[in-house]
């Protein structure tokens, strides 16, 4: 039993790591800066809620308190400074990567659950079922705009049109009149 209770304390972290990639989400939602990216990161943020709901649920039914984490989301304690900061400097593309590498790391935890296949089969088929998903999401997360919508391009120099060199090397343009 007490080799069972190892893997239960093990999928009890699993919970605290799913409560903290559903913060993650969540902040990162908040200060997305396109409409697309901030409901993308935000259904991200209740599937990760979801999940953690149906593995608190399968603690509950063995009699086995989880773990609660400061499950708090948001920045609740932000100046004007850090808004500010936030709106000029965000960076889609480094959000979204920290969003999929600590699903990256969620899947290790799964991973090692799995094999060990001491827990439950209907914990396992949960576990099975959310290690997809969370893959799938890795997929869907790469494929978002990691841009700026506050942050000017760069574009290229117009092409104007073509232009003739007379006998001194001037450039002149030729326009219609």
């Amino acid at each position: 039993m007490k080799k069972n209770y190892a893997d239960f304390d093990k999928l009890n972290r699993l919970l605290v790591a799913c409560f903290e990639a559903e913060k993650l989400y969540y902040n990162a939602a908040q200060d997305a800066q396109t409409t697309d990216l901030k409901r993308f990161l935000n259904y991200m943020a209740v599937e990760r809620n979801r999940m953690s709901h149906d593995i608190s649920n399968e603690l509950h039914s063995r009699d086995i308190e989880p773990l609660k984490e400061d499950a708090e989301k948001g920045n609740t304690f932000r100046s004007w400074q850090e808004i500010k900061e936030a709106l000029e400097y965000f960076d889609a593309e480094a959000i979204v990567n920290s969003c999929i590498s600590r699903d990256r790391n969620n899947i290790k935890r799964y991973d090692e659950l799995l094999e060990r296949k001491e827990l439950p089969d209907s914990i396992l088929e949960i576990l099975e079922k959310q290690k997809y998903q969370l893959e799938w999401y890795i997929k869907q997360a790469a494929l978002q705009p990691k841009k700026s919508a506050f942050v000017e391009e760069k574009k290229e120099e117009k092409k104007e049109e073509p232009s003739k060199q007379d006998e001194r090397g001037k450039v002149i343009n030729l326009k219609a009149m």
